[in-house]
């Protein structure tokens, strides 16, 4: 009656082992988990003929058949722990290193007569009337126990930590699969530790029973591997946007790696998440911005998830483009300006009576020649604000060129060289221009120092600037004068100076007349 007891569980065993192995296969492709009970059922199937074959020779046999499965079953077990707990990169094309000791054991399990590595001494024990084998083992056994206990505690660790981390959702699926590993361990060590109370009897198959039973209920009842937390480890996990799941008082229940970027000042947030609606709303954290929405999940419980969305790229992007248009604005600007000067300058030498004068020709002509370089030179800036690709300019040069369009005496002294780009001709070229239409100026000198940057003075021996104007000078749409323009020249050249990261002022030169001050790096 003990021996069809006994035989009756490891069928049982052995049956739905190989169930879960086929229904797991078919339903989700668990290959490992698959695998574990596919080992499980042909260990139960071997003890079984092991147990009812009366002969040493032909236990031995059937015990070795056991270990087919027997090896492979702390390696499937440790896969499937990884696959479940979202760790199984850890394995993933690495299995054959995993396996190399569980076939070095087979191998040695099938050529012990050579070596009884595995096992020193096999003999019959009786227990109520019937033989069973006993085994005294070799020195490698102890090895396949060690790596195979060795997997089996780590993959306990990993559902330790499963129970406390992942969704309430996953509690009850990871204490069945606890259970379902712990209690087949437990009996095996009974076993390989001569503390069964059965001996010689081998008690595991029958624990594995228990452990199937958990492993089946999991499964099959609790669909743990139906939808398994990989999913969140490479969906939600992966995700750059920050995950919270709260309860009504705003206390956090999962968040995931993300969110670590916005703790702190978020929790601030998250404690007042009820007055946010699903529509986002814009909040700065930790210097950068984000879009907040928040999804009710259990209204009954007041359970939300809160979604932080990092919208610094596109806040960005949008300032860029704010940037843009301001600068082509600028350039707008520029265009309008510079042009209307200079044509107001050939209206009035056309407007004057000068009897065919060839000089009076020769200056219009200048100035219609000077009118196309800065047309082009406007394309260039235009085309050099939208990529800000500021390079090497000879500051000395460019004064050069921008002092061949004028008939005054211009002295250049010095030289030095800026990262900037063609917009500098338009600067140089409003400066002198202001000194000659408002500062009434017949001559110019410029400094250039090579000094923490590019230092450029640029003075005039005009009328000066009176005091009160000098910071109004600057000021979009400010003229002043019988001369004062459309008051765009000196505002253009400051913002053309702070794109560049530079700075310009304005003084009095000795004796007379105005410098201006530009600082370039």
């Amino acid at each position: 009656m003990h021996l069809a007891a006994y035989v009756a569980t490891l069928t049982i065993v052995g049956f739905s082992s190989l169930y879960l192995a086929i229904y797991t296969w078919k339903k989700s492709r668990h290959i490992f988990f698959s695998w574990l009970s596919l080992s499980t059922a042909i260990w139960a199937f071997g003890y079984m003929v092991e147990i009812l074959t009366p002969s040493l020779s032909m236990k031995i046999i059937a015990a070795k058949f056991e270990y087919v499965g027997i090896v492979f079953i702390p390696v499937s077990w440790f896969a499937t722990v990884l696959e479940y707990t979202g760790k199984e990169k850890w394995i993933r094309n690495k299995v054959a290193y995993f396996l190399v000791i569980p076939i070095i054991t087979l191998i040695l399990v099938w050529t012990n007569e050579f070596h009884h590595l595995i096992w020193k001494r096999t003999y019959l024990r009786y227990f109520n009337g019937s033989p069973f084998l006993s085994l005294v083992h070799g020195s490698y056994f102890w090895i396949h126990v060690s790596y195979s206990y060795s997997l089996v505690i780590f993959s306990l660790f990993f559902l330790a930590y499963a129970v406390v981390s992942f969704p309430p959702s996953y509690i009850r699926k990871t204490i069945a699969l606890i259970f379902g590993a712990l209690i087949p361990l437990i009996g095996n060590a009974l076993y390989v530790f001569n503390a069964n109370p059965i001996y010689p009897i081998d008690v595991t198959p029958f624990t594995t029973f228990i452990g199937v039973v958990a492993m089946a209920f999991a499964v099959v009842r609790l669909k743990a591997l139906d939808v398994i937390p990989i999913a969140r480890e490479k969906i939600i996990e992966m995700m750059e946007d920050a995950i919270f799941v709260i309860d009504n008082e705003g206390n956090i229940i999962y968040a995931n790696k993300s969110a670590k970027n916005v703790l702190g000042e978020g929790k601030k947030i998250l404690k007042e998440i009820n007055k946010f609606g699903e529509e986002c709303r814009e909040v700065m954290l930790n210097g950068r911005h984000f879009c907040v929405s928040v999804v009710s999940l259990q209204a009954k419980e007041g359970v939300k998830l809160v979604i932080f969305h990092d919208i610094t790229y596109r806040k960005e992007a949008e300032n860029r483009i704010k940037k843009l248009n301001e600068e082509l604005t600028l350039i707008n600007k520029i265009v309008r300006h510079d042009i209307l000067n200079d044509l107001q300058i050939i209206q009035g030498f056309l407007e004057m009576d000068y009897g065919g004068d060839k000089e009076v020709v020769e200056k219009v002509m200048k100035r219609i020649e000077k009118m196309a370089r800065l047309i082009k030179r406007t394309k260039d800036v235009e085309l050099l604000a939208l990529n800000e690709n500021f390079r090497e300019y000879d500051m000395r040069e460019v004064i050069k060129n921008v002092a061949k369009g004028y008939e005054i005496k211009i002295n250049i002294k010095g030289d030095c060289k800026a990262k900037v780009d063609e917009s500098i001709y338009s600067v140089i070229d409003n400066i002198i221009l202001n000194a000659m239409v408002h500062g009434k100026a017949n001559q110019i000198d410029v400094e250039l120092e090579n000094k923490n940057g590019c230092t450029i003075k640029i003075a005039d021996n005009g009328i000066g600037i009176p005091d009160e104007i000098k910071n109004k000078i600057f000021n979009e749409g400010f003229s002043y004068g019988e001369a004062k323009g459309s008051g765009l020249g000196l505002y253009i050249v400051k913002k053309i100076i702070e794109k560049y990261g530079g700075s310009i002022e304005v003084g009095d030169n000795k004796p007379n007349g105005a410098i201006f001050i530009i600082k370039l790096f």
